[in-house]
Order: structure tokens, then sequence, then C-alpha cells
């Protein structure tokens, strides 16, 4: 069976070593399965035979922005990597920058609300999400809480719900089953709606039967495999998912058929 895994990190290789230090010390109960690099992440795609991975970058600050999206360039080189891109909400020139990425082939970015401190159903990112959405771009938000020393109340279900309201062809993936550690919530806001959710960083956390019940009720043709790793160990992500009830088509469509559809691949 070939597995995309749809959320993985990693650093420059002269900045991981940093990264990884502060993130562990920041966020309680955070271990680092990798080495934070890229070939950490493809020593740790082979041990688990994921396929694909889609690396996501954030640009904590504005000035980040354009260096990272010139390094998802750089990386479609490397056959088993798809890079997604980033912006900041305070990013000046942010419809610039998408068709940027758009004419450079990179298929998605990432926004996270609590590193980036902003609400995601801010109206002043309307104009960011309509271009967005008119580009075709898939966005990965965090979602739910987040173990770092934030207010965690930046992307709840109820605003994510809004955000897909307002604009329902924007391909929004909403991290970590819709909301990380507000799962109750996403059962009762967000199940049905058309948001992908990926499965990212909930082993370990989310009780299986609840897993198994979400993704019944939300629709295993909206739900996408992902691990958070180096936060997670990609080979334990795919087992615990392997060993969480769903049968084996619908482990096809979590492991690679949402994906490379979602992907366009």
């Amino acid at each position: 069976m070939k597995i995309i895994d749809f959320h993985t990190h990693f650093f420059p290789y002269e900045l991981a070593p940093k990264a990884i230090k502060h993130i562990t010390e920041t966020s309680p109960g955070t271990h680092n399965h990798t080495d934070g690099t890229l070939k950490g992440l493809q020593r740790s795609m082979q041990e688990s035979s994921v396929d694909l991975s889609v690396t996501l970058g954030v640009a904590t600050k504005p000035s980040h922005v354009q260096s990272i999206n010139k390094q998802s360039v750089a990386l479609q080189r490397y056959d088993s990597i798809i890079p997604f891109g980033a912006l900041h909400p305070q990013f000046e020139n942010f419809a610039q920058e998408i068709d940027y990425l758009v004419e450079n082939g990179i298929k998605g970015i990432k926004l996270h609300p609590e590193f980036q401190y902003f609400h995601i159903d801010d109206r002043s990112l309307y104009p960011m999400y309509e271009q967005l959405s008119g580009a075709d771009l898939v966005v990965v938000f965090h979602t739910g809480k987040d173990p770092g020393p934030f207010t965690c109340d930046h992307a709840l279900p109820e605003a994510v719900k809004r955000v897909h309201t307002d604009f329902p062809k924007l391909k929004m993936v909403a991290a970590h089953m819709g909301g990380w550690k507000v799962w109750d919530r996403v059962e009762e806001v967000l199940c049905a709606e058309e948001i992908w959710f990926d499965t990212s960083a909930v082993n370990n956390y989310m009780d299986k039967d609840d897993f198994l019940r979400i993704c019944k009720k939300h629709g295993t043709d909206r739900i996408v495999f992902g691990s958070d790793t180096p936060w997670y160990d990609q080979a334990q992500s795919v087992k615990w998912i392997e060993s969480s009830g769903l049968s084996d088509s619908e482990l096809e469509k979590i492991f690679y058929k949402n994906s490379s559809g979602l992907l366009c691949i």
C-alpha cells in the first residue's frame, strides 16, 4: 500500500539543532524522532515505508516568507518530497507571492495560527483566503490546541467552520483531526463538512474508538494521513492508524488515495 505523509517538517541543516532544542524545551511532552533535517526525514521515510512526504514550513515572521518559498521551490528536485510554501498574515505582498508559488508548481501552504498569532476567522485575512481559493492551493491549518506556550484559542472548530462557510471552495486541511485535543467539538461542529482532516499528532493522545467514530461520521473520503514528524515517529503513526479498526479500503483512502487526489498527483 502506498503512503503519503501529508504533515511533516524539517529545518535547514544549520538551524535544525537550535530549532529542535527550542521546541522540545518550550513544548512540554514534545520529543523529536529525527534530527530535524531533510536527511533525517528521508531516513524515517525509508524505515516506515512512506513513499511521499508533504513538507510544511512555517513563517514565524513576515520576513521569512520569501526565503521559505524559494527553498520550497528548490526542494521539488527531490522525487519523494512535496514541498508546501508559506505565508504570514502580516505579509503584505501575498497576492504576488501566491502567484509565484503557483507559477513554480507549489501545491499548497501551511498556516499556524498559534505560532503566527492570528485568529483563523479574522476578516482581515479574507483577501488572502480569497486569493488562495482562486489559485486552487491547498491550505493546511494547525487547528485546536498546541503543546507550546500559547493561548490555544486561535483555530477552534467554530472558527474553522466560519472560514469554510465563507470560502467553501478553499481547500482546507484542518490538521490534527480537525482540532488537537478538542475532538468532542470537532465531532459536533466539523464532521461531515467538506473540509479535510489530517491524522497528525493523534496517536497516544486520541482514543481509538473516538478516532474511528469521527472517521465514520466525517467520512474517510476527506481524511489524509499525517504524522507531524519529527515530533511523532512516522512508523508508529502508520501502525496506529492501521490498528484503528478501519477497513483495508478505508486505509487505502487515508494513506494514499485522498492525498493523491487533493494534490492532483
